[in-house]
């Protein structure tokens, strides 16, 4: 486990130990993965050039809050985030599974009619 604050278990902090990768590293690649979804020549030619301007204002407010939003991540990632306790696994976080219960996956069938 990476993160025990329960609060971030998103997409965007991660939650998990990958093996081989740091946390930072992996942060990064899901900041990356948004600024190229977002700074794509289509999206911004959306956002500089869209006939309406009703929508265009909402676009570029859109833009204007996803920068704060993703600068404020940054900042708390790397210097407000608690990562202490990190070397736990989910079993230590969570205690043990709960398999003996689960009933979802199981078949049942139906009895079968009988022809009167």
């Amino acid at each position: 486990m990476i993160q025990p604050g329960q609060t971030k278990w998103d997409y965007k902090h991660p939650v998990l130990a990958v093996r081989g990768m740091r946390p930072w590293r992996l942060f990064l690649w899901v900041k990356a993965i948004e600024a190229i979804a977002q700074l794509r020549p289509r999206a911004l030619r959306r956002w500089a050039w869209h006939p309406e301007p009703k929508i265009r204002h909402a676009i570029r407010w859109y833009y204007r809050m996803g920068r704060r939003v993703w600068l404020h991540e940054m900042i708390g990632f790397f210097l407000r985030d608690d990562y202490r306790g990190a070397d736990r696994t989910v079993a230590q976080y969570l205690g043990d599974t709960q398999d003996h219960e689960e009933e979802a996956s199981r078949s049942v069938r139906a009895p079968k009619r009988v022809a009167a």
